[in-house]
């Protein structure tokens, strides 16, 4: 599915024509109007990028729920540490924007995107709620109570998704289980959070370990050893062949997971 954007105030907002109606019956068709419109806080990762909630009025029917994530001006602090760090891409919601319409070209469920822009206090992207969903992770934990064919369903679905992302030349570079939010009707995959998604007509090795090994790891935190076998054996069907093989690529794969895991377990005993 395609999303029909229409860009406006001079490039400043681009917004999906599906929602201009809706937007501007409740005075948010401006970039200005949008970053400022009453909302709850859901997230604050860092204090430069907060996500919050809000509803809008439709005609005749009940409110939409949104959610706008803001994206301030790196700090100087955040700047300096990018720089010695050797990272020199800045990620801002107009990439999130950019991400989830490609993503929706390519077929690959995610949020439907609804507007996005900038102004003198950063940039915003916007999206629609999606309804009856659970995370994977959360799906997954072994106390969900869920059926092991479901349990099989959502691990195919997922390592399927991953590998059509990858061949599509997408890396999310946060592809943790948690991110997968899965319809709780149909199980189908929704991947959210496309803020940091590299897109390249070949996909680096480099973004597919980064992807693959956070995939790893945190499957590790809520399957058996057997599942996550399946994971990777779903995966490599869609890619075309079996990574595993390939004893380079899945060392470093292994090797950054295992120090995922590491990290992780060195946080829960503090």
């Amino acid at each position: 599915m395609e999303i029909r954007q229409k860009w406006l105030e001079d490039g400043r907002l681009v917004i999906n024509i599906d929602f201009e109606g809706l937007l501007e019956r409740n005075g948010l068709l401006t970039s200005r109007g949008l970053w400022h419109v009453k909302d709850e806080q859901v997230k604050a990762v860092v204090a430069e990028r907060q996500t919050g909630r809000f509803w809008i009025e439709r005609e005749g029917g009940e409110g939409i729920e949104l959610f706008i994530k803001r994206c301030m001006p790196p700090s100087l602090s955040e700047r300096l540490r990018s720089f010695c760090s050797l990272k020199f891409r800045h990620y801002d919601a107009m990439n999130e924007w950019r991400a989830l319409t490609l993503f929706h070209k390519n077929l690959l469920p995610t949020l439907i995107p609804v507007a996005a822009g900038r102004c003198d206090e950063g940039t915003f992207c916007v999206t629609l709620g999606l309804k009856n969903y659970k995370r994977a992770s959360e799906l997954l934990d072994k106390g969900s109570g869920i059926t092991k064919d479901k349990r099989t369903e959502i691990i195919g679905r997922v390592a399927t998704y991953a590998a059509r992302m990858h061949k599509s030349g997408f890396a999310h570079q946060d592809l943790y289980l948690l991110h997968f939010f899965i319809k709780l009707d149909d199980l189908t995959p929704f991947l959210i959070d496309l803020q940091r998604v590299i897109v390249q007509k070949r996909l680096r090795r480099r973004w597919a370990i980064k992807d693959l090994a956070q995939l790893l790891f945190s499957a590790r935190l809520v399957l058996s050893d057997q599942e996550v076998e399946l994971l990777f054996d779903n995966y490599c069907v869609e890619i075309g062949f079996d990574i595993r093989q390939d004893k380079r690529l899945f060392t470093d794969i292994e090797k950054k997971a295992a120090w995922m895991m590491r990290r992780h377990l060195r946080k829960g005993s503090q």
